[in-house]
C-alpha cells in the first residue's frame, strides 16, 4: 500500500516555493508558474477561475443567463414607463382641447413611480416616501418664513436624514435603496435652491412635488432631471413617439445590455486571475465602470420611454439625452474629463448647486466642497468617501499642474481641451502635444485602475465596504497612485 502511494522524486521541493506566491494562491489572487507546476505534480488542476472557458461555455454559463435575468427584471419597469408616456399623451397643457387636469397627470406620475419602487424595494419604499413627505413640510415652512433659505434648510435636512438612515437602518436595506435615495435627494435640494435663487417663481403644489420626486422614468435608476424638464409631461403632444424616439430607446437599451454582459462576463473572461496585480486591478476597475455604464444607458431608456430627456430646437424634438460618455472615460484626456463625463446630469447638478455656491471661497475650496457633497449624497461610507475625496484632490492637482505646463511650453496640454482659436503656439494636433496628452491619458488610466479597485464584487458588496477593506486594497498596490499624485504636486510647486 505504501508503495502505491509513493511516486518517487517527481514532487517539487516545497522549500523552493516562495511564501508570497503561495499566500497569493491561497487568497485566490493569482497562480504563478511555480504554483501551477506544484499543482500538476500533485495531480490537481489549475482552479477553474484561472482557466479560460470556451466561447460556447461563456455564452451558456454567463452571457445567456445574464441577458435573460436582466430582461426579466427590466421589462415590467419599461412597460410602466411606456404606459405612463401613453397616459401623458392625453394631456395637452396650454391648448384649447386639454382633456386631463394637470393634478391628475402628476398623481399618475406618483402612482406609477410608487409601483416601480414596490417592484424593486417592496416595503422599503416607505423610507423614500417618508423622506419626501418631511422634505415638503420643511419646504413649506421655510418658504412661508423666508424663501431665501429654502436651499440651505433642505440641504441640512437631507444631510440629517441621510446620517440618520446610515446609523438607524439595517445596512443591507440602506445599501439597496441608496441609489434611489441619491436621485431623490438631488431633486429635493434642486427644487429648494431654484426657489431660493428665483429661477422657480411658482411654489409647487403637493401633486406636482410628489409627481416630480417619484416620476417613474427617474425614480429607480435616475437620471436627475430638473423640475422644469419634468413639467413637460403636461405637454407630451409636442413630443410624439416618432422613429427617432424609438431609435434612441433601442440604441440605449442595446448599449445597456452589452455593458452589463461586459461587466459580468466578458471582462473577467478576457483577463484571468493569474495576471500581474496591476492588470487585475485594471480589470476589476473596468468591470465596475461597465456596470456604471449599464445603469447610465438604462436610465436613458427609462426617462426617454417616459417622454422626458429631450431638447427642442424650434419645432424639432431631439432625443439627445446623454447620461455618461464611456469613450471619454475609457480613453481619457485627463481625470477632469473622466469626472465630467462620468454622470453628466449629476455633474451639472453639482456644478450649478454646489460648486457655484462655493466659488467665492476659492477654486480649491469649491472643488473640495463639491466632492464632499457628492460623498455625503452617497452615504457615510469610508470606501466611497475615500475614492471621491481622493478623486477631488487628484483632479485639482492635475488641473493646476497641466495649466502651469501649458503656460511654460505654450502648448494645448491643459486638463480641458483648448478651443481651436486658443492663443497657444503649439495646438492640439502638434506631434509633441499629442504625445504629451497621450501620456497624461495613460497616467489617468493608471489612477482609474487604482481608485476603481475598491469596487469589486466581494462578500461585503451588499452592505458597503469597511475602512479595513479599502486600505487593504490600496496597500496591495503600495499606495502608488497617491504617491504619484503627491510627487506631481511637489513638482508643480517647484517649477
Amino acid at each position: 500500500m505504501e508503495e502505491d502511494l509513493y511516486m518517487g522524486d517527481d514532487f517539487p521541493d516545497l522549500s523552493e516555493i516562495d511564501e508570497d506566491l503561495l499566500r497569493a494562491y491561497l487568497e485566490g489572487n493569482e497562480v504563478s508558474p511555480e504554483i501551477e507546476e506544484l499543482l500538476k505534480a500533485y495531480g490537481q488542476d489549475v482552479p477553474e477561475a484561472l482557466a479560460r472557458v470556451t466561447v460556447k461555455e461563456l455564452w451558456e454559463n454567463c452571457l445567456s443567463p445574464t441577458f435573460s435575468q436582466t430582461m426579466e427584471n427590466l421589462i415590467p419597469l419599461l412597460l410602466l414607463c411606456f404606459v405612463f408616456k401613453l397616459v401623458c399623451s392625453f394631456s395637452k397643457s396650454g391648448s384649447d382641447d386639454q382633456d386631463i387636469p394637470p393634478w391628475l397627470i402628476h398623481l399618475s406620475s406618483l402612482m406609477f413611480g410608487l409601483l416601480a419602487l414596490h417592484m424593486f424595494f417592496q416595503r422599503n419604499l416607505f423610507y423614500l416616501v417618508l423622506c419626501t413627505a418631511l422634505a415638503y413640510l420643511v419646504l413649506v415652512i421655510t418658504n412661508w418664513r423666508n424663501r431665501d433659505f429654502c436651499g440651505i434648510s433642505l440641504s441640512v435636512y437631507i444631510i440629517v436624514y441621510l446620517i440618520a438612515c446610515e446609523f438607524m437602518m439595517e445596512s443591507t436595506v440602506w445599501h439597496s435603496i441608496r441609489g434611489a435615495q441619491i436621485i431623490l435627494s438631488m431633486k429635493i435640494i434642486g427644487v429648494a435652491f431654484d426657489l431660493s435663487n428665483g429661477s422657480m417663481i411658482e411654489f409647487p403644489d403637493i401633486f406636482a412635488y410628489f409627481g416630480y420626486n417619484f416620476c417613474v422614468g427617474t425614480v429607480i435608476f435616475g437620471p436627475w432631471i430638473s423640475f422644469t424638464e419634468y413639467k413637460h409631461i403636461l405637454s407630451q403632444h409636442k413630443r410624439p413617439m416618432k422613429i427617432f424616439w424609438i431609435l434612441k430607446v433601442m440604441f440605449s437599451l442595446t448599449c445597456a445590455l452589452l455593458c452589463v454582459m461586459c461587466s459580468t462576463c466578458i471582462v473577467h473572461w478576457l483577463i484571468l486571475d493569474n495576471h500581474f496585480k496591476w492588470v487585475i486591478a485594471y480589470r476589476d476597475a473596468q468591470s465596475f465602470r461597465f456596470s456604471h455604464y449599464f445603469i447610465s444607458f438604462l436610465s436613458e431608456v427609462t426617462v426617454i420611454l417616459s417622454g422626458l430627456g429631450a431638447t427642442h430646437v424650434n419645432d424639432d424634438v431631439r432625443w439627445d439625452l446623454r447620461v455618461s460618455k464611456p469613450y471619454h472615460i475609457e480613453m481619457p484626456r485627463s481625470l477632469v474629463e473622466v469626472v465630467t463625463n462620468w454622470n453628466l446630469p449629476m455633474h451639472n447638478w453639482l456644478k450649478n448647486y454646489i460648486f457655484k455656491s462655493a466659488r467665492p471661497l476659492g477654486n480649491f475650496a469649491a472643488v473640495f466642497l463639491t466632492y464632499v457633497a457628492s460623498a455625503l449624497l452617497h452615504g457615510l461610507n469610508f470606501q466611497l468617501a475615500a475614492v471621491l475625496l481622493s478623486l477631488g484632490i487628484y483632479t485639482y492637482v492635475e488641473f493646476v499642474f497641466r495649466n502651469k505646463l501649458s503656460v511654460i511650453f505654450d502648448a494645448c496640454i491643459k486638463a480641458r481641451k483648448c478651443k481651436d482659436n486658443c492663443e497657444h503656439k503649439y495646438k492640439n494636433k502638434h506631434p509633441y502635444v499629442l504625445a504629451a496628452n497621450l501620456l497624461f491619458g495613460i497616467v489617468g488610466i493608471f489612477h482609474l485602475a487604482y481608485l476603481g479597485l475598491m469596487f469589486d464584487t466581494g462578500g461585503q458588496d451588499e452592505t458597503g465596504y469597511s475602512m479595513e477593506h479599502t486600505l487593504k486594497k490600496w496597500s496591495s498596490l503600495n499606495f502608488l497612485s497617491h504617491w504619484v499624485i503627491l510627487g506631481t504636486f511637489l513638482f508643480h510647486l517647484m517649477i
